[in-house]
């Protein structure tokens, strides 16, 4: 048996497709959204490592110290009459990149009085300088001690607040090619005390030459210096011969006879001759003048620090031979 099934058309093609394609997405539940996969992990940062080899590090000084090389008492520097005291400024330095990388030619020292600082004009009385100090000792591979070292004169100022300065300097490193870069550091010692220094200097010998009986010399010049660092008074007294206790009382002892006290004087300061009469007796009590030896300030100019005694000789009667005494002159600190 036959059996015939008649197709019934739904509109046009097109319309009865797109129908047909609608009910058909409702039954199956199909959706037209963009899917997404269950368990995805988002990415929002990466992490980058930066790297440089930094080859050349500035040297680091860690302390500075002053001596004169005299252990006690530290922290004292104490002068030379009419000389000079080596005055040594040592610095340790920390360098990174070793020992080999500082250059000792170029570590630079100054010495000074702090109110006058290190950047003034040198001069002796206040500020040393040491532009090459070239002196360095290694003590690990990553330390090194250098020292600078000054040539104090006698006459630098007393002054409780003199202090170093020490800058070192690197060779460079390694950079970028072509390039050098040369690093310095600096450190500054504590304060220090340059003492007082009193001192004077004549010379040893005052001769009248050849006198009789009854003469008295020409005027002798006899002079006197301050090779201190401070202002001075002077002080006199005498005695006959060498032995103080014998000569007490006599200006000189002779082969024949002694000549007595007030038989030999003096003047100070004075650029004219001076009377016998009016000059001052040696005696063998200490007698302080009141005429100043200044300090030198001037290191240039000679003679600042100087000054001028004067003596005469009247001879007595009853004397014969060689005669000597002994004259000592004394410093007093005028300051005082």
């Amino acid at each position: 048996m036959t059996i015939k099934i008649k197709r019934k058309t739904l509109g046009h093609g097109i319309v009865g497709v797109m129908a047909l394609f609608i009910i058909a997405s409702i039954l199956v539940g199909v959706s037209f959204k963009t899917s997404y996969v269950i368990g995805a992990t988002n990415i929002t940062n990466n992490t980058v490592i930066a790297i440089v080899n930094v080859t050349n590090t500035e040297p680091n000084v860690t302390s500075v110290t002053v001596g004169d090389g005299i252990l006690s008492p530290i922290g004292e520097i104490d002068l030379t009459a009419s000389g000079v005291t080596v005055v040594t400024c040592n610095a340790s330095i920390f360098e990174y990149n070793g020992v080999g990388d500082i250059n000792e030619n170029k570590t630079n020292g100054t010495f000074y009085i702090q109110s006058i600082g290190p950047d003034a004009t040198p001069d002796n009385n206040h500020l040393y300088r040491n532009e090459s100090c070239g002196s360095c000792t290694e003590v690990s591979a990553t330390n090194v001690s250098c020292d600078c070292r000054f040539a104090v004169q006698y006459y630098a100022n007393d002054s409780s607040t003199w202090q170093c300065n020490i800058s070192v300097k690197d060779k460079g490193g390694t950079q970028k090619s072509g390039s050098e870069i040369n690093l310095t550091s600096s450190g500054v010692s504590g304060l220090v005390t340059v003492t007082k220094l009193l001192a004077i200097n004549t010379t040893t010998l005052l001769d009248y030459g050849n006198l009789s009986v009854t003469e008295t010399s020409a005027q002798i010049v006899h002079n006197v210096t301050n090779v201190g660092n401070i202002n001075l008074n002077l002080s006199l007294r005498g005695y006959g011969g060498t032995n103080e206790t014998i000569g007490k009382n006599l200006t000189m002892m002779c082969d024949f006879g002694n000549i007595s006290i007030g038989q030999q004087r003096y003047s100070l300061g004075l650029d004219s001759e001076t009377p016998f009469a009016g000059m001052n007796f040696l005696r063998n009590q200490t007698t302080i003048s009141n005429l100043t030896f200044p300090a030198k300030v001037n290191d240039i100019a000679v003679g600042w620090e100087r000054n001028s005694s004067f003596w005469r000789l009247q001879v007595p009667l009853s004397v014969g031979g060689i005669c000597n005494g002994t004259i000592i002159f004394g410093a007093v600190d005028a300051e005082t």
